[in-house]
């Protein structure tokens, strides 16, 4: 299960250019290394986010390892094998928000390397959108991974939910907040050759 070059250049084409980044290695603890590893048994190394405009803001989700937090972020997932980048994106958005989007832009390509307690490392992608979604309710269809979806702020995001991630411990958590800065850079950046 692997997004090929190809792929990338097919959906820059239709979406823009994406910017390529690479973080430095974020250390996990090790439950949530175990949990890394365990999704990568059949070669997955990356994951698709979608950054959604939804009724005056954006959707957020929570998976049920962090539910009684007040953590919501970007939902994202895998690419299965057979799927391009589109339709995995597609189909990832609709289990985790119940909704169908309209993909705006092709965002950014962010590498990184996670590092486990032992000191072992995994190599990891996540392919960034950002779009909107046709008129329907939020409510994620695939309830066994998502435990809770509502709209949330760009200010929310970098503000409270980016120190409670950053002050949580969780490396998974650090990436997220700097994926979810980096992307609301990179979307001001668009709008700004826009004008």
């Amino acid at each position: 299960m692997h997004v090929t070059p190809e792929d990338i250049q097919q959906t820059e084409r239709l979406y823009g250019t994406a910017k390529r980044l690479r973080f430095e290695p974020i250390r996990m603890l090790d439950f949530e290394y175990k949990m890394l590893v365990g999704s990568m048994s059949d070669g997955r190394r990356h994951d698709t986010t979608m950054f959604i405009e939804y009724d005056g803001g954006y959707v957020g989700i929570q998976k049920p390892a962090y539910k009684h937090t007040g953590i919501f972020r970007a939902p994202s997932g895998a690419i299965k094998n057979g799927e391009t980048l589109l339709q995995g994106l597609m189909r990832e958005m609709l289990e985790e928000t119940g909704l169908n989007i309209a993909i705006r832009r092709f965002l950014l390509i962010i590498d990184v390397i996670f590092l486990g307690p032992d000191g072992t490392k995994q190599d990891w992608t996540s392919y960034v959108f950002d779009g909107g979604a046709a008129p329907g309710k939020l409510n994620p269809l695939d309830v066994h991974e998502i435990s809770g979806a509502r709209v949330i702020t760009r200010d929310e995001m970098l503000g409270p939910i980016a120190a409670e991630m950053e002050s949580s411990g969780w490396g998974g958590f650090k990436y997220r907040a700097m994926l979810t800065r980096e992307t609301f850079r990179a979307m001001d950046e668009k709008a700004a050759e826009s004008r």
